[in-house]
């Protein structure tokens, strides 16, 4: 696969993790947000689909993130989730999948939005 020129990561992304959980007294909570990091990413949306299921619709959008390789985002996967765009009101993606382009060039994200009805 070819590297993506650095003009065409135009788009900013929040890459997130939970936290450790917490035992509250009476259960294991999640833990708080933790931000890896904000980084320029280029984003291809893929086709979406919608689907009614116990009289509640329910729709997911994948997308493809492709962002530059670092050390610190070699062990993302499907436990992390990507915000897009990188604003507290942002989108969130699931990480589904993840893997390096090249040798250390890139790493591409295959993510999906549960999107609201």
């Amino acid at each position: 696969m070819s590297r993506t020129p650095t003009k065409k990561r135009d788009w900013r992304i929040r890459i997130e993790r939970d936290g450790p959980s917490l035992h509250d007294g009476f259960q294991r909570v999640p833990g708080d947000i933790q931000i890896l990091g904000t980084v320029w990413a280029s984003y291809w949306p893929g086709g979406g689909k919608e689907r009614t299921a116990n009289a509640e619709n329910a729709a997911t959008a994948p997308a493809v993130f492709r962002i530059q390789y670092a050390d610190l985002y070699a062990d993302l996967g499907p436990g992390d989730r990507i915000r897009y765009p990188s604003r507290d009101d942002g989108a969130l993606y699931d990480i589904k999948s993840c893997f390096e382009l090249g040798r250390r060039d890139e790493i591409e994200i295959a993510a999906v939005r549960r999107a609201r009805p």
